[in-house]
C-alpha cells in the first residue's frame, strides 16, 4: 500500500446542517449575481434560520456548486420570512427561475495539516466461549466507538473579527462556530461535527478517496506551543468511516 501524503489530502470540519429552500424574488436570478432571496427555508427539519457559512446550491446553475453564504438579512414577516443572502463565489452561467429550488449544505472549514497527521482506530471486540476449558464458541461483543485523532498545525484558537472559525471552536461550537448545528441527528445529544478526509493522489489516472467519519465528538485537545502543532482527540459515534471513490458530492 502506497503511503498517504497529507500534503496531497484536504481535510474538512463538517456541521449537520442541511435544509432546502426556495427563491423568492420578483425576478428570476441571473449569471454573476452576488445575492439571492430565498423563501420557505427549512433547515434540519424545524429550524428556519439560515447562517452566514451555510453552502447553497442553486438549481439551474449549468455546473452546480456550493455558494458561501457571507451575509444574511432576515426581512418579511414572523410567519413568512425571507433571507437576503449574499454568497461568493456568485452565481454561474445557468437558467435560473424566481422559484428555483435551493440545497442548504453543510458548513466547513478545511484544517491546514502541515506536518501533522490523521489517524484512526476501529475495534472488533469477540467474546470467547470455552466449554470445559477449551475454546468453543465465538460470538460478536459489543460495539467500540471509533478512535479518531488528529494533529495539525497552530495557528490560533480563537477568530478574530471577521475571521472564519478555528479548528477547536469548530469542535466545540464556541466563537465564530457557535452558530454550527450538531452533525448528529438527535439534537439532545452531545454536539459533534463530521470529519472529512479527501485522498487527492497526483496522479491523473487514480480516482481520490473519501474517509467521512461521522458524529465526532472531542475529548481532549493538546496545543503545543513548541512544535506549533493541536493534536485533538476524540471518538465517533459508529464503528467505521464511510469510504467513498470519486469526487466527493455530499
Amino acid at each position: 500500500m502506497a503511503r498517504i501524503d497529507l500534503r496531497n489530502c484536504l481535510i474538512y470540519l463538517l456541521d449537520g446542517l442541511t435544509g432546502t429552500a426556495a427563491v423568492a424574488q420578483t425576478a428570476a436570478p441571473a449569471s454573476g449575481d452576488s445575492t439571492v432571496t430565498l423563501g420557505t427555508v427549512s433547515v434540519n427539519t424545524s429550524d428556519g434560520s439560515l447562517p452566514v457559512g451555510a453552502r447553497l446550491e442553486v438549481a439551474g446553475e449549468t455546473t452546480p456548486i456550493p455558494h458561501v453564504v457571507t451575509a444574511v438579512t432576515k426581512g418579511g414577516t414572523t410567519e413568512a420570512p425571507t433571507y437576503a443572502c449574499t454568497i461568493s463565489p456568485a452565481l454561474g452561467a445557468g437558467t435560473y427561475t424566481a422559484t428555483a429550488a435551493v440545497t442548504v449544505k453543510c458548513q466547513q472549514l478545511e484544517i491546514k495539516v502541515g506536518d501533522g497527521d490523521l489517524k484512526y482506530t476501529q475495534s472488533y471486540p469477540y467474546k470467547y466461549d470455552k466449554d470445559r476449558g477449551h475454546l468453543d464458541n465465538v460470538r460478536q461483543g459489543d460495539d467500540e466507538p471509533m478512535d479518531v485523532s488528529m494533529n495539525f498545525t497552530f495557528e490560533h484558537i480563537r477568530s478574530g473579527t471577521s475571521e472564519p472559525p478555528t479548528p477547536v471552536e469548530a469542535v466545540k461550537q464556541e466563537g465564530a462556530a457557535s452558530n454550527w448545528v450538531t452533525y448528529s441527528s438527535d439534537p439532545c445529544q452531545p454536539y459533534s461535527v463530521g470529519v472529512l478526509v479527501t485522498n487527492l493522489p497526483p496522479c491523473v489516472t487514480t480516482e481520490d478517496e473519501n474517509f467521512l467519519f461521522p458524529d465526532y465528538r472531542v475529548e481532549k485537545i493538546e496545543p503545543d506551543f513548541k512544535n506549533a502543532n493541536i493534536a485533538i482527540n476524540g471518538k465517533c459515534n459508529v464503528t467505521e468511516p464511510i469510504i467513498t471513490r470519486g469526487p466527493y458530492t455530499g
